[in-house]
């Protein structure tokens, strides 16, 4: 079934574990973040009203594959004007073709802020942290374009599940 929006929440993992313990219905995915050991993520996949207060809810405007959760995720901030969402959407709308797709790339997600026009999260899950090197350092990255809230360079942070 495919996702209609996805809530993020950050923060420590004493705070995110009680959060996840009172929602136990809910489908929560846990992360740990690659280079800071402190920073957590919680993702919320299952399609009811967020209960989280950090304000990062998305609404998914693609899927790129069926999400198989496991590997590195990565997650990509980007601000597009309206000229750069027809260039990003064309680049991603590219790895609807596993030939054309970043090696070790298994599954993606577009997504769009629900309170800040132009604010986009780009949701990549893949094989392992080398695949992700591999293409974030080459020139075949072609979103390296575009960035995020005035800044040149996208806001790219990775995590690792934990559960």
């Amino acid at each position: 079934m495919p996702l209609n929006e996805i809530n993020l929440a950050l923060g420590p993992e004493k705070m995110l574990t009680m959060i996840s313990d009172r929602y136990a219905d809910r489908n929560f995915l846990f992360y740990r973040a690659l280079t800071n050991k402190d920073g957590y993520l919680l993702v919320d996949i299952s399609g009811e009203p967020t209960v989280f207060e950090s304000g990062l809810n998305y609404r998914v405007l693609k899927e790129i594959d069926e999400t198989n959760w496991d590997g590195l995720l990565e997650l990509r901030y980007v601000t597009l004007d309206t000229d750069q969402q027809k260039v990003f959407n064309a680049v991603v709308d590219a790895w609807n073709n596993k030939a054309t797709r970043p090696l070790g790339l298994k599954a993606s997600k577009v997504l769009i802020s629900l309170k800040k026009d132009f604010q986009f999260l780009l949701l990549n899950v893949w094989e392992d942290e080398q695949d992700y090197l591999a293409w974030n350092n080459s020139p075949e990255n072609k979103l390296a374009q575009f960035g995020h809230d005035g800044n040149r360079a996208p806001v790219d942070k990775l995590y690792v599940r934990v559960r």
